[in-house]
């Protein structure tokens, strides 16, 4: 994974992201293998609503998605889809693993805002927080804080999570001075903060920025994070189906729980924020000892076995195996893996997204061939 370019329609539309692989590609490949013939896109379909056997894959599902989850949905929906297209007449699927990782970060930029952010909205936010109390928006000043205009303008709902983690230990204390209670606040309130910050400064809203590497982000959430968030409390177990923004809110709200709040650079904000989405997208690791009894129990020794030694095999590839490999092995062009599993009389493997992550964890742990 290499960046993320987040398109960001603070008044108009939900944003789509891209961390290394390209999500706009992803929707392209919805289109062209013929998804939308059967499902929609939040709402949007080939002349069509959604049925009950074909889900709405921007509305419920989303909140499964992981790279995992995502595998094991299209795998176990593999028959089902087959035997309906065959039906209909309509041409198979065939994706390519980058087709798969494209397809998933599609899908799972759909989580990434739930609503185009409104100035409206961040007033009623602004007044709600008790933002207003301290903060007048023009000058003189009525209160204790700077008054807004004086606070430069806000490019992007990051910036504004970066000054108020910066300036939460004064605010802390003047709230415990004043007996009230610490406000708390959503991904969707940071977003209409900062289109209201905006409209007070009379400034457009910056409509396209970028996350760094998430890989870049991990010796800042060392540095700053990691101290609290280990063991039960370590962040890949207790995160999930979280928007980027509400990673942000939920930095935020966590304040009164600790003893002190590091202060953090901008870009090392950025860094942690695409670090800890990352985390959730990719999932727990599987376990290799449960991948191997997987490997069995699900009947894939049956044929992905070494001729000679009766040894599990991995398919021929020096790439690491990923979830998208999976998709790859019964979705591409090459594979004709639900056919001859027909022909032999075997069912077909459901599998969970557990199932899946251990898989992939023993595909990776046997001889490369």
């Amino acid at each position: 994974m290499t960046r993320i370019l987040l398109l960001l329609a603070l008044f108009v539309t939900p944003a789509t992201c891209v961390w290394g692989v390209d999500a706009r590609h992803g929707s392209t490949v919805v289109d062209e293998q013929g998804c939308l013939e059967c499902h929609t896109v939040r709402g949007a379909g080939v002349g069509h609503e959604a049925t009950r056997t074909a889900p709405e894959l921007g509305g419920g599902l989303v909140s499964t998605y992981t790279a995992s989850s995502l595998a094991s949905i299209l795998w176990n929906h593999t028959p089902a889809m087959w035997a309906e297209l065959i039906g209909r007449g309509l041409p198979r699927p065939a994706f390519t693993e980058p087709d798969a990782e494209d397809l998933f970060a599609y899908l799972y930029s759909l989580r990434f805002f739930e609503f185009p952010a409104q100035a409206g909205r961040g007033k009623q936010v602004f007044e709600t927080a008790q933002c207003s109390e301290c903060h007048s928006l023009n000058k003189p000043a009525h209160g204790p804080g700077n008054p807004v205009v004086e606070w430069g303008s806000v490019d992007d709902p990051v910036t504004l999570v970066y000054r108020m983690w910066n300036h939460a230990s004064s605010m802390n204390k003047e709230f415990a001075s004043r007996k009230k209670a610490w406000p708390v606040l959503t991904g969707q309130d940071f977003m209409d903060l900062t289109a209201y910050l905006n409209y007070v400064h009379k400034s457009r809203p910056n409509l396209q920025f970028s996350l760094p590497d998430p890989a870049g982000g991990k010796p800042a959430f060392q540095d700053n994070c990691r101290r609290c968030h280990a063991g039960s409390l370590a962040l890949e177990t207790r995160l999930s189906n979280k928007t980027w923004m509400e990673i942000g809110a939920g930095m935020w709200n966590h304040v009164p729980l600790m003893q002190a709040v590091p202060t953090v650079s901008e870009r090392d904000m950025r860094k942690i924020l695409a670090y800890v989405w990352d985390l959730q997208y990719l999932g727990a690791e599987g376990k290799v000892a449960r991948g191997s009894q997987t490997f069995v129990s699900k009947g894939c020794i049956s044929c992905h076995r070494h001729p000679a030694t009766e040894a599990p095999l991995r398919p021929r590839s020096n790439k690491t195996f990923t979830p998208f490999s999976m998709v790859a092995l019964g979705w591409s062009a090459g594979r004709e893996m639900h056919r001859q599993m027909l022909d032999k009389g075997v069912a077909w493997p459901h599998l969970s997204a557990e199932d899946v992550s251990d898989l992939v964890a023993y595909m990776n742990s046997l001889p490369r061939n």
